[in-house]
């Protein structure tokens, strides 16, 4: 007696069902079963059409010193695209402001300058409002000192900048390169800002005291509607092995030093591991986010290791922080392949700024694939738009950002399309989550999907 005459009939129908289902079924595969390009034409108008919630951005006049806490400092090798010479700049003023040209010489600048400076006038207090308007953003963040002409737009959310806080002593011994030279004085400005608003002229005697003063900043801004902290460290220190000291070191160290003399290397990094996680502890019950830089950056002495989102696995798994949302900037980037695994994190984000500038959608999707295939809601749109110059403002970089990201998750979803990961559907729903769902959920916005 064979196999099959030993079967019975219910248990052959279950093995037919069996191969039925796995035959139809559509699996993924290494390689396209689609042609990939057609799925992108289906799928681009729709995500051109999502409204976006940009979770990462610096928007500002052209000559406003309050769009950042540190400066940015130029070299002659600016990534390729973000130079003035990318005709993408000319070509996002056409789309924007109607440019007639395909450079910035003075000539032709001069055209949009005149441009700018009309709108500048039309539109008034609404400046920026018709600018998220131009590009398709419903609500953006403003990293920023203040708020200043953005104080009360519903159309921005605000970030505080918390590191001036890690920096209250002689910071002489930490300007060790020019870039750190230019840094440190305006963390220090910053921070007699922080206190001037407090209505103090000097450090607190000790620590408790200047702990006191931290938690009335934060709260007053809480209070002015800041959703987020943004930490900047990397330009200033690494991020290497922060450590977790007992306060009565970090107490030692300030009542040693806040009145004057320069910190020991060592005693400098013991405070400043110390208020840093003070910072975080202090976020988490107040409801705000913790936004970390944690990529690569400008400047010529950027140690790009000792900043990538990898060396905050410890901060990031320690359970006292387990009800604060981190969302790691610029997600970590060159090292995106590690810092996806951070998202497996509940209170873990990872935005997708600035590289959405530094590079094409090409390698932009590529990054988006991975991290689409992985953890897809807990990927952010961020921009990065900053206020380059009079020519290469905040407009022409959130167009620019847009765009790219538009196009490039386009393509990535595309591929996964094609490659029978998900189904387009799918792909919408993660375009949505991308664009807008997820970071409204953060906000605690209206999602597209009910």
């Amino acid at each position: 007696m064979n196999l099959v005459s030993k079967l019975s009939f219910p248990t052959m129908a279950l093995i037919f069902s069996v191969s039925f289902y796995v035959s139809s079924w559509a699996q993924s595969r290494p390689f396209p079963n689609q042609d990939a390009s057609d799925i992108y034409l289906r799928l681009l108008p729709q995500i051109e059409k999502v409204p976006i919630i940009d979770m990462h951005a610096h928007p500002g006049y052209w000559d406003d010193s309050d769009v950042d806490a540190m400066a940015v400092t130029v070299t002659d090798l600016d990534p390729l695209r973000t130079r003035a010479t990318n005709p993408e700049w000319s070509e996002a003023a056409k789309q924007l402001f109607g440019y007639p040209y395909s450079d910035f010489s003075p000539e032709h600048a001069a055209w949009l300058e005149k441009r700018d400076d009309e709108l500048r006038k039309e539109w008034g207090k609404e400046y920026f409002s018709k600018i998220l308007d131009l590009v398709g953003i419903e609500v953006g963040v403003a990293n920023r000192v203040a708020m200043d002409y953005l104080q009360g737009n519903p159309r921005f959310r605000w970030v505080v900048f918390a590191d001036p806080f890690m920096f209250p002593f002689n910071n002489h011994d930490l300007a060790i390169n020019p870039d750190r030279a230019v840094y440190f004085p305006i963390q220090e400005k910053v921070l007699h800002r922080y206190m001037t608003q407090e209505g103090v002229s000097q450090l607190p005697a000790d620590l408790a005291g200047y702990e006191a003063l931290i938690m009335h900043v934060l709260d007053q801004d809480k209070q002015q509607g800041a959703i987020a902290i943004k930490f900047e460290a990397a330009w200033f220190r690494s991020l290497e092995n922060i450590s977790d000291p007992p306060r009565e070191k970090a107490e030692a160290v300030y009542r040693k030093y806040y009145s004057g003399g320069v910190p020991l290397k060592e005693e400098y990094l013991l405070f400043q591991d110390y208020i840093f996680r003070y910072l975080i502890g202090q976020a988490g019950p107040r409801h705000l986010q913790v936004h970390v830089h944690s990529a690569v950056g400008p400047g010529t002495y950027y140690y790009v290791r000792q900043g990538t989102a990898m060396n905050l696995e410890n901060i990031l798994r320690d359970v006292r922080y387990k009800d604060t949302t981190f969302v790691m900037i610029h997600g970590g980037y060159p090292y995106d392949r590690e810092s996806i695994w951070l998202a497996a994190l509940p209170n873990v984000y990872l935005d997708s700024s600035l590289f959405v500038l530094y590079t094409y959608p090409s390698e932009y999707a590529r990054v988006l694939k991975n991290w689409f295939e992985l953890f897809p809601e807990k990927i952010v749109f961020g921009s990065d738009a900053f206020p380059y110059s009079r020519e290469i403002g905040v407009a022409e970089t959130y167009w620019l950002a847009i765009y790219t990201a538009r196009t490039g998750c386009a393509a990535a979803l595309a591929q996964m399309v094609a490659e029978g990961e998900i189904t387009e559907a799918k792909a919408m729903d993660i375009a949505r989550d991308y664009f807008h769902d997820t970071s409204a959920k953060l906000f605690g916005l209206p999602t597209l999907k009910h």
